[in-house]
């Protein structure tokens, strides 16, 4: 994607107003190269097209004004971002004082210059920013020379104490990686009896006797990081709904999350919500999807348009379990925010998702619609080739329902030419199978009631037992096939 959609897309809604005001002028939008081509990139998402754009506004012929205007867009719009979001993020808003205080310094006007390194200070102190901290420190030594108020003595000191600092986060940073290893190693010997707390605590009172260094939000954040990867990775799914439950209530109670670190705040709750519906323990992931929902709302909903679609995500989940008319009614609210439509795969990705949902509910006519509507997404072409068999084999099922026996025969000689590679694999076997299977059944359905078909089918189930505990996505066939029998 280019660079310039890219800085785009990420924009809010609120965010692409700002920047509208920011960069306005006396002339109406429709007559501004930049608005369009701005408002064109927001609009089209993944089906803008820069060659019918500059078709549009140059006539197909002055290239370099192209990439100028190009240039200059790219230009307002980082500082349009800057302006309106260094003060939401703690890096930006020291960068900004810090700023402020090389621009005062360069004008001749040290008091001011002072002022603004006291506060790119005190913030880079609250966000353990120790590489600035070292900067600013150098600077107000500077200063001294045309201040004789200042002491550099102090700053000097200063500067020697926050070196220390640096070193302490040198070894936090050989702390997290002991700890990876150790996790990684224990994980694979021990696999899900693993003892995290117990490893954690013997493994930092090795390593250090610094007490302050081992409670420190940004070690403990990096702690959390680890393991929750770690278990997610191994699908470890009751030990990382466990571990992040306690995980959230401690830093909480330590009043570890803040402003700056908000996103975190929200990423766990994702996470401890997708793990409990792992767990099929739904009134648990409701619990935290509603706490995540309103965290969003927090500082003035930062974050929200990020997180909106995986709000939704786990509300479907959910609901497909224990409501599936909800979900249908979640996944087109879903299929209208405009984060989702943005992204193609995501669109493509929720019209699989709502047909499985009609089909579900038996609504198969719907089901059928929303996975040619699916088919003909062009973020089809990106969903993984595995979940693009299982929606047609999903087809497949719902067409035998509706006694389309006919379309089944044909449409699986053309399944079998479409992913001729994939299922000649090994592990397509299970897929290979079923499809055998429901062509037979597509020949003769009178076949589902005789023994012979009926001993082949309860075979293949108990063949293939073990992979339906597996996570699975999208039609599982191996229901189908047991409401048949």
């Amino acid at each position: 994607m280019d660079l310039l959609n890219e800085m785009i897309l990420l924009m809010d809604k609120h965010a692409a107003r700002q920047f509208k005001i920011y960069s306005g002028s006396e002339n109406d939008d429709s007559q501004r190269k930049d608005f369009y081509l701005f408002d064109a990139i927001r609009r089209l998402g993944e089906k803008y097209d820069d060659d019918k754009v500059f078709k549009k506004l140059y006539a197909g012929s002055d290239k370099n004004a192209w990439y100028r205007l190009k240039g200059r867009l790219i230009a307002d719009v980082s500082r349009s971002v800057f302006l309106h979001q260094y003060q939401n993020n703690d890096n930006m808003l020291c960068l900004y004082y810090t700023a402020l205080a090389y621009y005062y310094e360069s004008v001749n006007a040290p008091r001011v210059a002072l002022y603004f390194f006291k506060k790119a200070e005190d913030k880079a102190k609250e966000i353990e920013n120790f590489g600035l901290l070292d900067v600013i420190y150098l600077q107000i030594t500077k200063l001294a020379k045309e201040m004789p108020s200042i002491n550099p003595e102090l700053y000097v000191k200063k500067r020697k104490e926050n070196r220390g600092l640096l070193n302490r986060m040198s070894e936090m940073e050989d702390i997290l990686a002991v700890f990876e290893y150790q996790v990684n190693i224990a994980q694979n010997l021990a696999g899900v009896t693993i003892r995290i707390p117990e490893l954690l605590e013997n493994m930092l009172n090795e390593y250090t006797n610094d007490e302050e260094l081992k409670q420190s939000p940004k070690i403990q954040f990096g702690i959390y990081f680890i393991v929750s990867h770690i278990l997610l990775q191994d699908k470890n799914y009751l030990g990382l709904t466990d571990y992040l439950i306690s995980t959230f209530d401690s830093f909480t109670k330590k009043n570890f999350f803040n402003k700056g670190n908000h996103r975190h705040k929200l990423q766990m709750l994702v996470w401890l919500a997708n793990s409990a519906v792992a767990n099929k323990d739904y009134q648990l992931s409701l619990k935290y999807a509603e706490l995540l929902h309103n965290e969003m709302q927090a500082f003035e909903k930062l974050h929200y348009d990020f997180f909106e679609g995986f709000y939704y995500n786990i509300m479907v989940l959910n609901y497909s379990k224990i409501n599936p008319e909800k979900a249908i009614e979640l996944l087109i609210e879903m299929g209208r925010i405009k984060s989702v439509q943005q992204n193609a795969y995501n669109a493509a990705f929720t019209l699989l998702n709502l047909a499985e949902m009609y089909y579900i509910q038996k609504h198969f006519k719907q089901a059928i619609l929303n996975l040619n509507k699916a088919y003909g997404h062009e973020g089809y072409k990106s969903v993984d080739s595995y979940l693009q068999l299982r929606a047609n084999i999903g087809e497949l099922m719902i067409r035998f329902d509706m006694k389309e026996y006919e379309f089944i025969e044909y449409r699986v000689k053309q399944i079998f030419k479409d992913y001729k590679d994939f299922l000649s694999k090994p592990e397509s076997a299970k897929e290979v199978e079923f499809m055998q299977l429901i062509q037979k059944a597509a020949e003769n359905p009178g076949m589902l009631r005789k023994p012979g078909f009926r001993a082949e089918a309860q075979k293949y189930l108990e063949t293939y037992s073990n992979e339906w505990t597996k996570e699975e996505v999208l039609f599982r066939y191996n229901e189908w096939l047991e409401m048949k029998l």
